[in-house]
């Protein structure tokens, strides 16, 4: 990506722009959509050394293909963050894709998967679902708990990988990346980190000592909900080669068209984010004196029980919030009900605000005692704060909380 010409540029004029491989492109302003199945060689012998390996060139678009490249190289830049790690990304047709691919990658048939508890439903169903099948045992824990951290490594399998998700989806608990890699570590396992939430912007998994950063690209880095993605990022040259292998026989790389929306949405990233978190603040400030509102989760707040090791590790509270109602499940239903100006789904990093019910939505297919367990509650909604006006989202909060 012409790292010589962006050794001392910002992140935000990486993102802005597009600056395309040597070699391998014409110069337009912005990228094109590169809507092609196979690539050419211009001889024998040159197909013969890049099918072997021996010379850099595309093969075919479900290996990769140049709108690919042009993302990955951006997203491992927003990943290495201040740092000189040699980290690189890889892009996959969704969120799940790519958890999935990093988990084939990083557990081991027959250890335990140690993943904490309120994960996002899909990755709670996803590992209840595939332990049988890939011979995991898989052990919820709550990743706040360090006095219990090393009971965790007790037992007869082995732990091939930890898994955290910071902030938690939806209760944004904020958990000490640091402190489990160096437990990873002690264990012989791989830490593995869905970053989605905080986006690679606001922090670095890998800076911070995980071995695998996962994102699903559908929400921040897309930035207006119209496609799907997912971004693993590594620091091991072993792990990036035995994720792009898995990539290429699983067939999941993300299509082009995506991959150039997503990276349209980088270059307003920064921007977008900046606003994200001015609403949130301002909105969980206000819930957080409403006397309908028992709880108020957002790493932004300074009452949050993890702010110090926000303040730590994040570079901002984010643009999603979370807060119970006094009431339970009928308050809430009362609720979702009278909102107007934001809207009711289950996505989240998008222009426009999103709530949603998580007991019933996103975390439905969560077992019902897990949920009470790590503390998603049936009065817990969650919200993805948009880019309106914070004036006129409150007050469509107020109407809706009376």
């Amino acid at each position: 990506m012409g790292s010589k010409k962006r050794t001392n540029l910002s992140i935000a004029s990486v993102l802005s722009q597009d600056v395309l491989p040597e070699g391998k492109f014409l110069h337009p302003h912005n990228s094109p959509l590169y809507l092609s199945s196979t690539y050419l060689y211009g001889e024998l012998d040159q197909a013969r050394e890049v099918f072997a390996g021996r010379a850099d060139s595309y093969i075919y678009g479900r290996w990769e293909h140049p709108n690919a490249r042009l993302l990955e190289d951006k997203l491992a830049f927003l990943d290495k963050g201040e740092s000189e790690l040699p980290v690189r990304s890889l892009v996959f047709s969704s969120g799940m894709a790519a958890i999935h691919t990093a988990l084939e990658a990083a557990a081991i048939p027959g250890s335990r998967i140690l993943a904490q508890g309120n994960l996002y439903g899909t990755t709670a169903d996803y590992l209840i679902s595939m332990q049988h099948s890939r011979s995991w045992e898989v052990q919820f824990f709550d990743p706040g708990q360090l006095e219990n951290a090393n009971e965790l490594l007790r037992g007869e399998k082995p732990v091939s990988v930890i898994y955290l998700e910071t902030p938690a989806n939806p209760t944004l608990a904020v958990y000490d990346i640091r402190f489990w890699s160096k437990l990873a570590k002690r264990a012989g396992a791989l830490l593995l980190v869905d970053n989605t939430f905080a986006s690679s912007l606001l922090q670095q998994p890998l800076v911070l000592g995980a071995d695998i950063s996962l994102q699903s690209a559908t929400k921040f880095l897309n930035g207006h909900g119209t496609g799907l993605g997912g971004v693993i990022s590594v620091k091991s040259e072993e792990l990036y080669k035995q994720v792009q292998r898995l990539r290429k026989l699983q067939g999941n790389i993300l299509s082009p068209f995506d991959c150039w929306q997503i990276n349209n949405g980088l270059k307003t990233l920064i921007l977008r984010m900046e606003k994200h978190q001015e609403n949130a603040l301002r909105i969980a400030r206000f819930l957080e004196k409403h006397s309908a509102v028992s709880k108020v989760n957002y790493p932004g707040l300074s009452s949050h029980p993890d702010a110090a090791l926000v303040r730590k590790q994040m570079k901002g509270g984010g643009g999603v919030l979370s807060f119970e109602l006094i009431g339970g499940k009928r308050k809430a239903d009362r609720f979702l009900r009278r909102i107007e100006l934001c809207r009711f789904t289950a996505s989240l990093g998008t222009p426009d605000t999103l709530v949603q019910h998580p007991a019933s939505m996103s975390h439905v297919f969560m077992p019902p005692a897990q949920r009470k367990a790590f503390g998603i509650t049936d009065s817990l909604l969650r919200i993805s704060v948009g880019l309106e006006s914070s004036e006129d989202l409150i007050g469509d909060l107020k109407t809706a909380l009376e």
